[in-house]
């Protein structure tokens, strides 16, 4: 009974955390532009969305946390937030219920609860509140690096528009196009930044999209589109110029990084070669002195001999 129960928790466990985990990386409404403008679609939990959300509290810290995860991870619908929350809390409390349910049937009258299902509970329900966030994290962590990798390709094909004769705007507009296939979060991201341009200004849509990936490139590119703006300087030059810029700072960082692994290497591959090492000089050395005492141990050896009788005579009297 106890083993049925424990497969079926294990089977129902990984359903519940490969049911988060896809809809996480593999969820509808991941780099969905309409739903950045305002469009709706329906919740993975129908209705009851919002309810699961509100199950277990969360501090207003933590919801800012989420946010930005979601938003940076490709989540623009406005009701993400709520969704992620949702599953979590949904996947949590039908463990628990499964749990209690267990511990119910196993357990005999008159006996204790088994402490096995407890603690494979808790163990479980730790990895559901944790794995979600850590994957969310990750999800970002590697869209930010993709969009960082394809903005100088991207500015570069904005300043050929521009330079040659398209307005900066319409210039946005077919690069996010263009890069659907190659660079489809970059394309969103400008994509939205074009429908934010039609509602105000494109500095402001530049800000945002900064706010939104919160990358230090991305930054300076909202920064440097509103200083020539305002300066009444050349677009395309600055395009130009930041691209290579970025480029370079890639180039180095890259050069960085493989200056420092050359040194973080060294520990490992001195911790590694050393004991081989020891065992290459002092091996033979041991060994000649093992076979030594093995065989001067034996009979008619230097360590078995016994002294003779003449040989206790011819020493000096005190």
């Amino acid at each position: 009974m106890y083993v049925a129960v424990l497969t079926a928790g294990a089977f129902f466990s990984i359903f519940l955390l490969l049911f988060i985990l896809g809809r996480l990386v593999f969820g509808i409404g991941r780099n969905d532009t309409e739903a950045a403008i305002g469009s709706k679609r329906p919740l993975v939990l129908g209705g009851i969305t919002e309810a699961f959300a509100g199950v277990l509290p969360v501090t207003q810290s933590k919801r800012d946390s989420l946010q930005a995860d979601l938003t940076r991870a490709g989540y623009h619908h406005r009701k993400a937030l709520a969704e992620f929350l949702g599953m979590r809390n949904a996947a949590a409390t039908g463990w628990v219920i499964f749990i209690a349910a267990a511990i119910v049937l196993t357990t005999q009258p008159g006996e204790n609860f088994s402490t096995q299902f407890a603690i494979f509970g808790a163990v479980v329900l730790l990895i559901i509140f944790t794995l979600p966030k850590l994957t969310l994290s990750a999800l970002a962590t590697g869209r930010c690096s993709r969009i960082e990798y394809a903005l100088p390709d991207a500015l570069d094909m904005i300043n050929m528009m521009v330079t040659g004769g398209l307005p900066l705007r319409r210039a946005v507009e077919r690069v996010s196009a263009e890069l659907k296939t190659t660079h489809p979060d970059l394309a969103c991201e400008l994509a939205i930044v074009d429908h934010q341009t039609e509602a105000g200004s494109l500095q402001q849509a530049l800000r945002e999209f900064a706010k939104r990936i919160d990358a230090p490139d991305v930054i300076a590119l909202a920064s440097m589109v509103q200083h020539a703006d305002r300066l009444g300087g050349n677009v395309a030059g600055a395009l130009r110029d930041f691209s290579d810029g970025v480029r370079r700072t890639r180039r180095q960082r890259a050069e960085e990084r493989g200056n420092k692994a050359s040194v973080k290497i060294l520990f490992p591959i001195v911790l590694c070669l050393t004991p081989p090492i020891y065992v290459l000089l002092l091996g033979p050395g041991i060994l000649e002195m093992r076979n030594f005492f093995v065989k001067e141990n034996k009979t008619n050896g230097m360590f078995m001999q016994t002294p003779d009788a003449s040989s206790l005579d011819n020493l000096p009297s005190r």
